[in-house]
């Protein structure tokens, strides 16, 4: 693919993609016999612009010495790794507004036959059919646990839509509360999780609600019979698995996020490319660490798979932490925990203590290794840097310390200068994370 970038300036992720990205296409269309998603185009064109400073730039000025620097624009694609840090942190926010904090969570993992996969994949209603299966499931069983308490839980799920080495795997994360509210608003705790029942029932609701979903649909002659053999195949149920959160919730939405807004790999995992083949590391579930080789093009199909149609939503709430309700319920559930168990330690200050640290010396060796993410002075890296000037290629000057903030002397700032079209600019590098 075409960029504006000069070749040493792009980092490997992008380069990989910037060399292959056209014979993907081809190939794409010679085997399906269409187009590639228009989101994949566009996914792919935003990330492989990302920092350059000729698409939109914030200026700085160093406090201490006088440097002025340039920041290009992020692209906030979710195919970049190095926007991923900030998409998590969004994430992370949004998440600790919903979990009740304080209360203990559960990891439940639920996953389909190889068989059936590709039918989720097709399409983003059978994705959404997907997810509120496995949440319906979970809830009818805490529900049948005490049937007469009729206790609602808080479920948040995540789904991911391939394996570890980027082959299609649909499955769902859901970060289930171990404790809800009953009929009579009050508090119970819920830490009842038979896995043998969850197995059938997960299996009866997505299989049910699949056939339901593909009927009218040009898949139901393909479909509905073999979904319908599932439950004489699988007579025990579709797999899962329920664990316990033995740490602050925070940890694992981190870890589920990091997923839903970014690639399924991080750039250390690319252990070698030699401008066709890839290799590239894995920790399989039962083989351990794997290395595999595989070329270009079938690298970035496997890597550009987890993108969803665009405006589709990978994490999705139930129960008392679906919107319509918490709001309401936020404020009875916190007078409840202050009685029934102690507000969960900061994410920080537990891993610190895991590893011997403080939180203090644990926040700068996290710093050291990532970068603290503020913006520093290339020539003396201070931190004291003034955001001067915001340029778009879109809008032209869109702010201005000069022009906007009366009482700064019209001399003290050039100028701004637009980008020339043909001259290549070196955008900033981001830190990369996970």
């Amino acid at each position: 693919m075409t960029t504006g970038h000069a070749f040493s300036e792009l980092n490997l992720w992008q380069r990989i993609f910037a060399d292959h990205w056209e014979q993907f296409v081809s190939r794409f269309r010679e085997t399906n016999n269409c187009d590639v998603p228009e989101y994949w185009s566009e996914n792919v064109r935003r990330m492989l612009g990302c920092g350059d400073i000729r698409e939109g730039y914030y200026e700085y000025l160093c406090g201490d010495c006088g440097t002025m620097t340039k920041v290009g624009f992020t692209c906030k694609s979710r195919l970049c790794l190095r926007c991923c840090k900030v998409a998590v942190d969004n994430w992370l926010k949004t998440a600790k507004k919903v979990l009740f904090e304080g209360v203990v969570h559960r990891q439940v993992v639920l996953t389909i036959p190889v068989c059936i996969r590709a039918l989720v994949l097709a399409d983003e209603k059978f994705m959404k059919v997907f997810v509120d299966a496995g949440a319906k499931a979970v809830k009818e069983l805490i529900e049948q646990w005490r049937p007469r308490k009729k206790i609602k839980v808080g479920i948040m799920a995540v789904l991911q839509l391939s394996g570890r080495a980027g082959n299609p795997n649909p499955h769902i994360h859901l970060v289930v509360s171990e404790g809800g509210v009953d009929k009579d608003n009050q508090w119970r705790n819920a830490s009842y999780f038979d896995t043998k029942k969850l197995r059938k029932k997960w299996q009866y609701h997505v299989i049910t609600d699949l056939k339901k979903a593909v009927k009218g649909t040009k898949h139901e002659a393909e479909w509905h019979d073999r979904l319908g053999s599932m439950f004489k195949r699988y007579p025990t149920g579709f797999d899962c698995n329920a664990m316990p959160e033995k740490g602050p919730v925070d940890r694992l939405v981190v870890y589920l996020c990091k997923y839903v807004s970014s690639p399924p790999i991080s750039i250390r995992r690319i252990e070698n490319y030699d401008g066709e083949n890839i290799t590239y590391r894995y920790e399989d579930h039962r083989r351990g660490l794997v290395r595999e080789t595989v070329s270009a093009i079938e690298f970035i199909g496997r890597m550009i798979r987890h993108l969803p149609p665009k405006g589709f939503r990978m994490v999705r709430y139930y129960g008392i932490y679906a919107r319509p309700i918490r709001g309401k319920m936020h404020d009875l559930v916190a007078a409840a925990l202050r009685h029934l168990c102690k507000v969960a330690e900061r994410v920080s200050a537990y891993f610190a203590g895991k590893k011997g640290f403080t939180p203090r010396q644990y926040k700068k060796r996290i710093e050291e290794q990532f970068g603290d993410h503020r913006i520093r002075c290339p020539n003396c890296g201070s931190t004291k840097m003034q955001l001067i000037r915001i340029w778009s290629k879109a809008a032209g000057l869109v702010y201005d310390a000069v022009r906007d903030d009366p009482g700064v002397p019209l001399d003290t700032f050039p100028a701004p200068v637009e980008p020339p079209a043909t001259q290549k600019h070196g955008p900033v590098q981001l830190e990369f994370v996970f």
